[in-house]
C-alpha cells in the first residue's frame, strides 16, 4: 500500500466532489495526475467510472476518516509528527510535499516489525514512524525508561492495510517497464523506469523498500513471481498483460485441461505466453500460477537464515583435506588428526595476514588482531589455538547445521563432511575464505511477503560477503548460503556464550556487526552469538534493529536456566541421547517426566550411536544440565526435544 501526499490530496479531491454533489470526479486527458488516481483504483480507495472519472470507495473514506481523526488529536496537542505530517493533515502541502509517503511499504514493515516486537517500536524506525504521528511515548517499568510504542494510529492503519489487499493489474506499458528491472538489491528498480510506476508497483505490493532509509529496493515474492511471469511471456503493448481474470483462467486451464476454455480464451492464453500450442500450460504460466497462489493464502514466513564462522569454515576445510588424504591410504579423520590439521592451516593463514598487512592489523576484526598477537607471543601452536578456539565446540555447532556428520569406529569418534559441507567447501575455495553472517543471508534468503522489512544493513553486509554482486543481483555464492538456509536441518546446540545471550537476550541490536573493526572482541563475540541463535532458528532479528525470541528460542531459554555454566549447555549429542531416552522410557504426563529402568540404558547408548566413552560423558553432561537424573528425561530435557521439533518444522 502506497499513500503519498498526492494521494491524500487526490483522496480529499473526491469527497470535495461528492459533497458538491457530483457523482463522479471527472479527469481532463492531459491531467498529469491520471497515474495518481491509477494507484488509488488499483488499492481499492477510488473506483474508476469509464471513461476517465472517480469516485471513493468504503476504503477510501475510511482512509479519509483515518486522517481525520489523526488531524483532530493533534489540533487537541495528543499527537507528535513532524513538520511534513502536519502540513498533511492540515491539506496545506508545501513544494516538494506532495512526493512524501505517508504510508508506504517501508513503514508498513516498521509498523509489522513493532506488533510482532508486542508494540515496541525499534530504534531504526523510530523517527520514520515518529515524523507521521504513529508512536506515542510510553513507561517502560522493568527497565526504568521511557520507549516508543504504537498509538492507536499506528495501530490502526497496520490494521486497515491487512483489510485492504490491492488489486493486480498490469498493462502491456507497464509490463514492459518491469521487463526491464534489475531483479536484485539496487537503489533504484531500472534506469528508464518513471517514478509514477514504480509507485504503482508498491501500491500492488511488488516491491519493497528497506529501512530505514529506502536505499535498496526489492521484489517480493509476489513480485518476483510476476516479474519471471512477464520476463518469460509476450504480450501486446497496451493491453492489461496480467490480472486476476487471467489468472483465474489459468488456474481453470491447470485444474479442468484445456478443453474448460472457450476458443477466445486459449487464443488470449496463449497470445500471452502462458499457455503452448498443446495446450499445456508453459513456464511463464507457471510463474503467473505462482502469483495467483500468493494473492489467494500469502501468510508471513518465519524467515531462516545461516551463518558460518571463519573458523567453522577452516574446520570444513580441514576435513576435506583428511578425507581425500583417506582416499589415497591415509588414516581416517578422528578428532586428533583433524586438530593437528587445522592447528597447522589456521597457523599458516595466519601468518600469511601477517605478511599481508603488516602495520595495517587495525583493519582486521579484534578476533583476527588477538590471533595474529598470540601467534608471535606463544610458542606453542596447541596453546595458541587452545587460548582462541575450542574444537569441539566448532565441529558440534558444524554437526547441528547437518554440514558435519559424526561415526562411531569401534573406540574412536571419525568425522566426515555431509553434502551440505562440500558444497560450503567448494564455494570457499573458490572464493576468498570468509564468514558468512546471518543477517547477509537473510537478505537473499527471505521471501518477502506483505511488508516484511529489509534492512540496509543487511543488504550492505550481504555485498561485502559476496552474497550480492556490484549490480544488485544475487551471486552464486548467495544463492547458495540462501538455499542451505532453507534446506539444512536444524538441531539445537548452544554454546555457554549463546546460552547466556539467549537467556539474558538484548531487546535491541548492540551495534553494527562487526563492521567497526575497533570493535572488542566480546563485542565481537556477542554479535557472533546472535548470528548463531538466528541460524538455528532461536531468534529473529527485526528490520527496525530489535530482537525477539522464536518460540523454539523461548523453550531453550527456560530449558538451559540451569546449564548456563557447562561449557556446551546443548549439543548435537545431548539431544541424540534425549530422544533415545524418550523413545526407550515411558512418559508420566503429571510430572512432566520419562522414567526409564536402569537395564534400558544399554538400548538408550545403542539409539544414540555413540562410542562407551562419549556416552558416559555425554550422560555426565546432561545430568549436570538437569536435563536428565538418575533414570528419568526431565521437564527441562523435554523442552529441549520440543524445541528440537520445532526447528525440524522449519526447513
Amino acid at each position: 500500500m502506497l499513500l503519498t501526499g498526492a494521494h491524500v490530496a487526490a483522496l480529499r479531491e473526491l469527497a470535495s466532489s461528492e459533497e458538491a454533489g457530483q457523482a463522479a470526479y471527472e479527469l481532463a486527458e492531459d491531467d498529469r495526475r491520471a497515474l495518481t488516481y491509477r494507484a488509488l483504483e488499483l488499492q481499492g480507495l477510488a473506483a474508476l467510472e469509464l471513461p476517465r472519472s472517480y469516485r471513493l470507495t468504503y476504503a477510501g473514506r475510511e482512509a479519509l476518516q483515518l486522517l481525520e481523526e489523526m488531524r483532530r488529536d493533534w489540533q487537541a496537542g495528543g499527537l507528535r509528527l513532524d513538520e511534513r505530517g502536519q502540513h498533511l493533515l492540515a491539506g496545506e502541502y508545501e513544494d516538494g510535499e506532495q512526493n512524501w509517503r505517508f504510508l508506504g511499504s517501508d513503514i508498513l514493515a516498521a509498523l509489522q516489525a513493532a506488533e510482532h516486537a508486542g508494540g515496541r517500536v525499534g530504534p531504526a524506525t523510530a523517527d520514520l514512524l515518529q515524523a507521521r504521528g504513529l508512536t506515542e511515548e510510553a513507561s517502560d517499568p522493568l527497565h526504568k525508561s521511557v520507549v516508543q510504542r504504537l498509538n492507536r494510529h499506528g495501530r490502526a492503519w497496520l490494521d486497515f492495510a491487512r483489510r485492504h489487499r490491492p488489486r493486480l493489474e498490469i498493462d502491456g506499458e507497464l509490463a514492459n517497464a518491469i521487463q526491464r528491472m534489475i531483479p536484485g538489491y539496487s537503489g533504484r528498480p531500472a534506469p528508464g523506469l518513471a517514478g509514477d510506476f514504480i509507485d504503482l508497483l508498491e501500491a500492488m505490493e511488488l516491491i519493497t523498500w528497506s529501512l530505514p532509509d529506502g536505499r535498496f529496493y526489492a521484489l517480493t515474492a509476489l513480485g518476483e513471481a510476476v516479474y519471471e511471469a512477464l520476463r518469460k511471456g509476450g504480450y501486446a503493448l497496451g493491453a492489461v498483460v496480467l490480472d486476476e481474470p487471467t489468472l483465474k483462467l489459468l488456474a481453470l486451464l491447470v485444474d479442468r485441461g484445456c478443453e474448460a476454455l472457450t476458443a477466445d480464451q486459449s487464443e488470449r492464453l496463449q497470445e500471452l505466453g502462458f499457455m503452448g500450442l498443446d495446450g499445456h500450460i508453459t513456464p511463464a504460466g507457471e510463474a503467473a500460477l505462482r502469483a495467483y497462489a500468493l494473492l489467494q493464502s500469502e501468510r508471513p514466513v518465519s524467515v531462516r537464515t545461516f551463518a558460518l564462522t571463519e573458523a567453522e569454515v577452516e574446520v570444513l576445510l580441514a576435513l576435506h583435506q583428511l578425507a581425500a588424504r583417506q582416499e589415497n591410504g591415509g588414516p581416517p579423520p578422528d578428532l586428533e588428526r583433524l586438530r593437528k590439521t587445522l592447528v597447522e592451516q589456521l597457523a599458516e593463514r595466519y601468518r600469511e595476514i601477517v605478511g599481508r598487512y603488516g602495520r595495517r592489523l587495525e583493519e582486521r576484526s579484534a578476533l583476527k588482531r588477538r590471533a595474529v598477537e598470540l601467534l608471535e607471543e606463544l610458542r606453542s601452536r596447541d596453546e595458541w589455538f587452545d587460548s582462541l578456539w575450542d574444537l569441539e565446540e566448532l565441529v558440534a555447532s558444524l554437526e547441528a547445521l547437518t554440514l558435519v556428520r559424526t561415526e562411531s569406529d569401534g573406540e574412536r569418534t571419525l568425522y566426515r563432511l555431509t553434502p551440505y559441507g562440500q558444497r560450503v567447501v567448494e564455494e570457499q575455495q573458490q572464493e576468498q575464505i570468509r564468514a558468512i553472517s546471518s543477517t547477509a543471508v537473510k537478505a537473499v534468503s527471505m521471501a518477502v511477503t506483505r511488508w516484511t522489512g529489509l534492512a540496509t544493513s543487511w543488504v550492505e553486509r550481504a555485498r561485502e560477503e559476496g552474497l550480492v554482486g556490484s549490480g544488485g543481483g544475487v551471486t552464486r555464492a548467495g544463492r547458495l548460503y540462501s538455499w542451505l538456509a532453507e534446506h539444512c536441518p536444524r538441531q539445537p546446540m548452544l554454546t555457554r556464550v549463546e546460552a547466556e545471550v539467549l537467556a539474558n537476550l538484548p531487546e535491541t541490536e548492540p551495534g553494527p556487526f562487526v563492521s567497526e573493526y575497533q570493535a572488542s572482541l566480546e563485542g565481537e563475540r556477542l554479535a557472533w552469538a546472535l548470528d548463531k541463535l538466528e541460524a538455528h532458528g532461536l531468534i529473529d532479528r527485526l528490520a527496525d534493529g530489535q530482537i525477539v525470541r522464536t518460540e523454539a528460542g523461548r523453550l531453550l531459554a527456560r530449558a538451559v536456566a540451569g546449564a548456563t555454566k557447562l561449557a556446551h549447555p546443548i549439543t548435537p549429542r545431548i539431544v541424540r541421547l534425549l530422544e533415545a531416552m524418550r523413545q526407550v522410557g515411558t512418559l508420566y504426563v503429571k510430572e512432566q517426566k520419562v522414567r526409564l529402568q536402569p537395564e534400558q540404558w544399554k538400548e538408550v547408548e545403542r539409539l544414540t550411536g555413540l562410542g562407551p566413552q562419549e556416552f558416559l560423558e555425554t550422560r555426565h553432561v546432561a545430568r549436570m544440565g538437569h536435563y536428565i537424573g538418575e533414570v528419568t528425561l526431565n521437564e527441562a530435557g523435554l523442552e529441549v526435544l520440543e524445541a528440537a521439533a520445532l526447528l525440524q518444522q522449519r526447513v
